[in-house]
C-alpha cells in the first residue's frame, strides 16, 4: 500500500557497501537480504571519534561479507561505539551479536525488546511446538502448513548471532546525543513489542525502524506465544499519537527509501487498516474460521512461508474486533475457534 511520498533521493540507492549521506553525518546502506523482502535499510551516524549504528541486517553469509567491507573501509579508524536496534527481529538486531565481537560497541534497545530477542534466541523447548502447532490447529490451518512450521521450529536461530546476553536500556526518558544531535525515543508497539523509533526536532530527523515504510505497511500479526494479544490496537494507537507536525520530517526507515510527507503516510496507513477491519467484519457474518477470514483478506496465492505472516495479520484484526466486542468468538467439535459478527446473531 503506496502512498504519495516525496521520496528524498528519488529513485537513487546506495549499494551495499558505498552509502548515500542521506543526511549530514547519516550515511545510508542497503543491505540485501536471503528473504522476500530483499533489503534492509541500515544507518551510520557519525559521533565525534566513532559511529553509531542503527539496526545491523540478518546473520547470513552475504550479509556478513558485506559487514566486512563495511568495517574495513568506514570504521577501521573510526570505530563503531554504539549499536541501537530498533527491535528484535533478525533483520535489525541478527548481526549484533557479530558486530560487538568484532568491534566492542555497546548495544542500546528497549528492555521488552532485548528481552525478546533473548527469549527468541533460547528457546528451544519441544513444548513450544506444540503450543504452536495448537495454535494454528485453532485457527483453521490445513495439515501442509502445520507440518512444515513443526518442521522450522525455532527459525529465529537460524537468522542471527548469539544475541548478546548484556544490553543497555532505552526507556522514555533516555536522551541519546549523536554527534551534536539530540534524539528522543518515541516507543510504539503493533509490528513488536516495544519498538524504538528516534527523532531529532532541530533537523527534523526519524529514524523510523518498521513502523512507518512508505511502500508497504509492516506486519501487524498475531504470534502463537500471545494468541489473544491486540497487536492492531497498539500500531494504530502510535500513528494517532505520533505528534510530528512538520512537512519537512525526513523519515529514514528501514525498508524502501527515506521520504517527507509523514502525515500522508500515517493517514494512509490507518485507512488501509480501517479498509481490512471492514473486510473482516463482513466476512464473519456466518461462524467462520480465521483461515477463512484470511482468504478474504489475501486474495493472491500464498505459499506456506506467507501463510504463516497472513494468518497472524487476520488474527491481529480478528482479535481487535473482538476487544471491540463487534465479534464473537466460539470453539467448533473439531477444536477451531468460529467467529461471527454480533450483528448478525
Amino acid at each position: 500500500m503506496q502512498s504519495l511520498v516525496n521520496y528524498i533521493k528519488g529513485d537513487e540507492l546506495p549499494s551495499p557497501t558505498t552509502p548515500i549521506e542521506i543526511a549530514e553525518g547519516i550515511l545510508w546502506f542497503r543491505l540485501p537480504m536471503p528473504i522476500a523482502l530483499d533489503h534492509i535499510n541500515i544507518y551510520l551516524l557519525e559521533d565525534n571519534d566513532g559511529w553509531v549504528l542503527i539496526d545491523t541486517g540478518m546473520a547470513d553469509p552475504v550479509s556478513i561479507e558485506t559487514w566486512e567491507i563495511i568495517l574495513k573501509e568506514y570504521t577501521a579508524k573510526r570505530p563503531i561505539k554504539k549499536i541501537i536496534g530498533t527491535h528484535f527481529h533478525p533483520d535489525h538486531v541478527g548481526l549484533a551479536g557479530w558486530l560487538i565481537e568484532r568491534t566492542d560497541a555497546d548495544l542500546w534497545m528497549s528492555q521488552i525488546e532485548w528481552l525478546s530477542a533473548r527469549q527468541a534466541y533460547l528457546d528451544a523447548e519441544e513444548i513450544s511446538l506444540v503450543r504452536m502447532k495448537k495454535f494454528y490447529n485453532l485457527a483453521g490451518l490445513g495439515a501442509e502448513e502445520k507440518n512444515l512450521y513443526h518442521e522450522i521450529g525455532n527459525d529465529y536461530r537460524d537468522m542471527v548471532s548469539p544475541v548478546p546476553s548484556v544490553y543497555n536500556r532505552i526507556e522514555n526518558d533516555t536522551i541519546i546525543t549523536i554527534g551534536g544531535r539530540t534524539w528522543q525515543p518515541i516507543f510504539g508497539s503493533g509490528h513488536s513489542p516495544d519498538h524504538v523509533t528516534l527523532y531529532n526536532e532541530k533537523d527534523q530527523i526519524l529514524l523510523g525502524g518498521d513502523m512507518l515504510l512508505p511502500r508497504i505497511t509492516p506486519i501487524i500479526a498475531v504470534w502463537w506465544q500471545e494468541p489473544d494479544g491486540n497487536p492492531l490496537d497498539g500500531f494504530l494507537k502510535f500513528l494517532h499519537g505520533l505528534n510530528i507536525p512538520s512537512k519537512e520530517t525526513r523519515i529514514l526507515p528501514a525498508h524502501d527509501r527515506p521520504y517527507k510527507g509523514l502525515s500522508i503516510r500515517i493517514t494512509d496507513l490507518i485507512q488501509h487498516h480501517q479498509s481490512r477491519l471492514e473486510i473482516t467484519f463482513n466476512a464473519c457474518n456466518e461462524p467462520v474460521t480465521a483461515c477463512s477470514i484470511m482468504k478474504k483478506l489475501f486474495k493472491r496465492d500464498l505459499d506456506a512461508f506467507q501463510i504463516r505472516f497472513a494468518i497472524g495479520e487476520t488474527i491481529a484484526h480478528i482479535n481487535y474486533l473482538l476487544r471491540k466486542g463487534e465479534v464473537t468468538r466460539d470453539l467448533s467439535p473439531d477444536k477451531q475457534y468460529l467467529y461471527q459478527s454480533t450483528a448478525s446473531k
